[in-house]
């Protein structure tokens, strides 16, 4: 324990998990928590501050440290860079940490996924897990950004757009040709604990995280489409052809970012076969970006970030501490 008992604490919250560590200024990273998503689009407000306030007592709990004892609270989660939510987060978070004594940073979850890649504030990231988007940070801190729009209106190219399309496709089939026992049919109403598609209905709209299970069959389509099924192989073609136009985009507005490394992130990019298939598509789309793939989660990247609010340098000795002790409080 440090004798000036000060601590930094980073959060990287999603749709799926939220995730907490806390550590010291040298980099030491101490302990983890994590949790349910706290993304206040999906998941009612009340419920996602409930949820964080038991999930930073329990993180302060593991190390036998209080309130006071934080210094800084670096917290990345979806939508955080929107002004509304990013002042309710201010309000929960300043709430348990008085501001007098700590940095209270509220920003959106892509930025650790960034950093978790290249352990500084600038550069691209590409994010695939329950939803998508394409978030990037210049030299100067100017902030761009292509999808994130939301299950409702974007998505393109997650978990979430594939198990939406791939549902869409079995209720499609029924309403043509009737029950088709087909393998890729078969396969997701298996993993749903379903025995028809008529029961699809229900059981995705009275389901309390309709975004998150769809979301989830995003797994079966992947393990499909590695056994070389058509269906399935031609969902994963069309969620990396749409990443892939994003970057297009983000590259065409912000042209100077043409010689950045790309971070991938999110569930999708531990895929073996999504990444391949994105690599395909990027390569047809003449994209050379050199791509990272982090030794470390998103919530490390938050943590990092705390310390580079408070003007600790990234030295190469301080990334080995941190990916170090990440690794040894993980594996136990």
């Amino acid at each position: 324990m440090p004798l000036n008992r000060e601590y930094i604490i980073g959060v990287d919250g999603g749709g799926t998990r939220t995730r907490a560590v806390i550590g010291t200024r040298k980099g030491e990273v101490l302990a983890f928590v994590e949790g349910a998503g706290t993304n206040i689009k999906s998941t009612p407000p009340d419920e996602v501050r409930l949820h964080i306030i038991k999930l930073l007592a329990t993180l302060l709990q593991k190390i036998d440290a209080t309130n006071n004892d934080i210094a800084a609270v670096f917290l990345c989660v979806a939508g955080g860079d929107r002004l509304l939510d990013k002042e309710r987060w201010e309000q929960w978070i300043s709430f348990l940490f008085p501001a007098s004594s700590c940095k209270i940073t509220i920003t959106n979850d892509a930025v650790a996924a960034l950093t978790s890649g290249t352990f500084t504030q600038q550069g691209i990231v590409v994010i695939a897990g329950t939803g998508s988007i394409v978030y990037a940070v210049g030299k100067n801190h100017q902030v761009s950004r292509v999808g994130g729009w939301g299950y409702l209106l974007g998505d393109e190219g997650s978990g979430y757009y594939i198990g939406q399309e791939a549902l869409r496709l079995i209720t499609r089939h029924y309403d043509a040709i009737g029950v088709n026992e087909d393998l890729f049919t078969a396969t997701i109403m298996e993993q749903l604990a379903l025995k028809n598609p008529t029961e699809i209905i229900t059981h995705v709209y009275e389901h309390p995280q309709p975004r998150v299970l769809i979301a989830s069959v995003a797994r079966v389509v992947l393990r499909l489409a590695e056994q070389n099924n058509d269906r399935a192989q031609k969902i994963i073609e069309h969620a990396a052809h749409h990443l892939t136009h994003f970057i297009q985009i983000m590259l065409k507005k912000e042209p100077q970012l043409k010689g950045d490394s790309i971070v991938l992130c999110g569930g999708l990019f531990e895929n073996f076969y999504f990444v391949q298939c994105f690599r395909e598509k990027l390569q047809l789309a003449k994209i050379p970006n050199q791509l990272i793939q982090p030794e470390v989660p998103p919530v490390i990247g938050a943590f990092v970030n705390g310390l580079l609010s408070e003007g600790i340098p990234i030295t190469e000795a301080l990334q080995r501490k941190v990916k170090g002790t990440w690794m040894s409080i993980h594996e136990k």
